[in-house]
């Protein structure tokens, strides 16, 4: 009896243990990114990659959650070129030097020397700038299993600061390292979209006023240390921040989702919308026209 339980155990663990290899499998298979050497590599977290929007990519890992109308998608159609999106949500600076959750490898690995163009909007979750929000925004609502996980505890200021002067340094060394692959490419640095008000909240955000102000604060930080970064490290800008300011989440045009969307997470809340694509989509093409040729 025990050598037949004995025996029925090692068969379950067999089976679990394949089980598992071929989820490993299939995580790494989803996580490559596309063959070939494009002329166009995008890189980033979610406001890059776009959830929510329309259709996710044909070639993007579910957990990626990359649309086919995110603005490098948009962007690629708009100027003829061959794309290779490596954009994912919740990616840091880490993750595009080092690699990604779930075996992903770095998104530098998508640029070679034949790259003539690469967009990258990061920084975010380095710093947990929109978790920080949601997990301010956690009230009587909030499903149980996003507090069991901790999605409603929230940072200082003081540390999400001190955060962001360590972020600087990796995406400096980012813009840096895809010079060095591929000397010939214009590299431009992306700026989060505005997602708060100038003043005040609305029901759309469920934030206090006190906590706006204090977001508001590090989203001018995290823009300013992109900008200088483009600076320093010879990157061009598309000031997103900029460009999309007025369609906060709060506006009657608002290019941003609220914090509680009808489809819950799956519905992106605080992230951008199509138009919110769409507008930086076009501003690209028109400063790639504008644009010296890269040295």
């Amino acid at each position: 009896m025990l050598r037949k339980l004995m025996r029925g155990l090692g068969w379950t663990l067999a089976i679990l243990l394949a089980v598992v290899l071929v989820l490993i499998a299939w995580i790494h298979h989803e996580g490559r990114p596309p063959h070939g050497r494009a002329q166009y590599v995008a890189m980033g977290s979610s406001f890059a990659a776009g959830p929510a929007i329309t259709t996710r990519a044909a070639d993007s890992p579910w957990f990626c959650a990359r649309s086919q109308d995110n603005y490098a998608h948009q962007l690629a159609r708009l100027r003829q070129l061959s794309l290779v999106d490596v954009s994912c949500g919740g990616a840091t600076t880490r993750h595009i030097l080092g690699g990604g959750f779930l075996m992903l490898p770095p998104q530098l690995d998508a640029v070679t020397s034949d790259t003539e163009l690469v967009t990258i909007t990061i920084g975010g979750n380095d710093i947990d700038y929109i978790g920080n929000m949601m997990a301010l925004g956690c009230d009587a609502s909030t499903p149980w299993y996003l507090r069991r996980v901790g999605a409603c505890r929230s940072r200082s200021v003081g540390r999400m600061e001190q955060d962001l002067r360590d972020t600087a340094l990796r995406m400096g060394r980012i813009v840096d390292e895809i010079h060095r692959r591929a000397p010939k490419a214009k590299v431009v640095l992306v700026t989060y979209q505005t997602v708060l008000p100038d003043q005040g909240t609305c029901e759309r955000l469920g934030l206090s006023d006190a906590q706006v102000a204090q977001m508001r604060d590090i989203a001018d930080q995290l823009a300013d240390t992109t900008r200088r970064v483009a600076q320093q490290h010879g990157a061009l800008l598309l000031d997103a921040a900029s460009l999309t300011h007025g369609h906060d989440v709060c506006a009657a045009d608002a290019w941003m989702n609220g914090m509680r969307p009808s489809r819950g997470l799956l519905g992106a809340p605080l992230h951008p919308t199509l138009a919110a694509m769409t507008a930086i989509a076009q501003a690209l093409d028109a400063l790639l026209d504008q644009a010296p040729p890269a040295s």
